[in-house]
């Protein structure tokens, strides 16, 4: 196990982490550094759920430097697809909803949890209208091609400043 302590190897919890990385879905379909803008860059601290799980547990072991390919399933980016997150909802039960686009993304927030959720507007009909709840990556494989750029422990202050999220928790 001696080699897993050293420095430059991505921990569990405690690793400032720089990758610069290219996101897509299986199909081809480009989310994030497409070939013509360049690698996206993100910056996070392991053990702290500053990314997907399963991403961040295929990285834990590996070293700066380091080129790969990660796919992750659905199961282990942003779940399967599930058809019972589309509701049709009456406009008398919902009247906010005559005001909504068709084709487009609706951030609302609870106001008595202050927590944001986000759905699409699937269609709109006379009486109704029929809202997917769904991840728009859910029920999709994901495939990062990235880069490991830098790898550090996490100093001391920066460990007093981050707390694991932990909304939804009770």
């Amino acid at each position: 196990m001696g080699d897993y302590r050293r420095t430059d190897v991505i921990q569990e919890k405690g690793t400032y982490l720089k990758i610069r990385y290219r996101l897509k879905t299986a199909e081809g379909e480009y989310i994030k550094g497409d070939p013509r803008e360049g690698f996206a860059v993100l910056e996070i601290f392991t053990g702290y759920n500053q990314l997907i799980p399963g991403l961040e547990r295929r990285l834990v072991g590996r070293r700066m430097g380091e080129k790969l390919q990660i796919r992750l399933p659905p199961e282990e980016a942003f779940g399967p697809y599930r058809q019972e997150e589309v509701r049709e909802k009456g406009y008398d039960e919902f009247p906010e909803g005559r005001g909504l686009e068709e084709g487009r993304w609706v951030v609302a927030r609870d106001e008595k949890t202050r927590t944001a959720y986000g759905y699409f507007v699937r269609r709109k009909e006379k009486d109704r209208i029929v809202l997917d709840y769904n991840h728009p990556l859910a029920g999709k494989e994901l495939v990062y091609d990235l880069e490991i750029q830098e790898v550090r422990p996490a100093t001391e202050e920066e460990r007093g400043l981050l707390r694991p999220c932990e909304a939804g928790r009770q």
